[in-house]
């Protein structure tokens, strides 16, 4: 793996304690000798005073990423990796944690390890997800078509229920009405699609997890099919308005009758740094078995 002699910062912008750690991050990289690049729209430039940079310098230069907050955090600065396929490291100053492995209280000693090159790379499956109308894809929707997590298509808070076709290699699955859809990764598994009554995915696997939300049917469960189907979601329903969102980024999207959302696994990968194996089985039992 190519030198970490260039490494990004991205933290929580509205928490004082993930500012604290950001800055605790930069000054170990930079006592290292390491070159570090912050945002010029996060708040730790503005805060304390750093050099900055803009969204197209960051993305070319970083060797790699480190994320300090929570998981929506990590979801903001991993967008940065998928050009170049960089690795990303989280440190956790959220709540739950899947995503960020590093606890705020052993940041020098994480980083040090990272530095030395004792980690391994964890990858991660990404979605790829495009918008058509009668067959020409909609290029101006203001959201990537790449997703760590999870596309959902939700109604609008005024509109009426949606009403979607799931279509499976050509084959028509289902047709419902519900508030929405919600198709996940395995790593998006323990997000919006848990949330909405959906299974919890290994993220070793590589799987696609369609998740209904809130349906007017009896059709309630989440389908979960292989990667190498072609997974096609179409709006029947003529609501003014809903919303298309990719890992909690929601934008409007008008008139979507005879839209269809097509999703696939995309061929970039998400390489997460990890310093520990099983992690995400630990942060399982810890946050979801135990507490029961």
């Amino acid at each position: 793996m190519k030198s970490l002699n260039t490494i990004g910062i991205v933290s929580n912008n509205e928490k004082q304690v993930a500012i604290s750690a950001a800055m605790e991050t930069y000054e170990f990289l930079k006592s290292r000798s390491v070159e570090v690049l912050v945002l010029e729209s996060d708040m730790i430039c503005m805060k304390y005073g750093l050099p900055s940079v803009n969204k197209n310098i960051f993305e070319d230069r970083c060797d790699a990423v480190v994320s300090v907050g929570g998981d929506g955090t990590f979801l903001r600065a991993s967008r940065y990796t998928f050009k170049r396929q960089i690795p990303v490291l989280g440190i956790n100053a959220g709540k739950l944690g899947f995503l960020t492995e590093i606890k705020m209280r052993n940041i020098k000693e994480s980083l040090g390890m990272v530095l030395n090159g004792r980690f391994s790379i964890e990858k991660r499956m990404l979605l790829d997800g495009r918008l058509y109308k009668d067959k020409k894809e909609i290029k101006n929707t203001g959201l990537s078509n790449l997703a760590l997590n999870e596309f959902s298509i939700t109604r609008s808070m005024m509109e009426k229920i949606v009403t979607m076709e799931i279509i499976v290699n050509g084959i028509s699955i289902k047709s419902f009405s519900a508030d929405g859809i919600i198709i996940a990764t395995p790593t998006g598994s323990t997000a919006y699609s848990l949330s909405a009554g959906g299974p919890i995915v290994e993220p070793k696997i590589e799987a696609m997890i369609v998740t209904p939300i809130c349906p007017h049917t009896l059709f309630s469960r989440s389908i979960i099919i292989s990667t190498e189907n072609e997974l096609e979601i179409k709006i029947l329903s003529d609501n003014d308005q809903d919303s298309l969102s990719v890992d909690g980024n929601s934008k409007p999207i008008y008139n979507l009758k005879e839209f269809v959302l097509k999703v696939k696994k995309s061929d970039k990968k998400l390489n997460l740094i990890r310093l520990n194996p099983d992690t995400f089985l630990k942060i399982f039992k810890e946050k979801f078995i135990d507490r029961i």
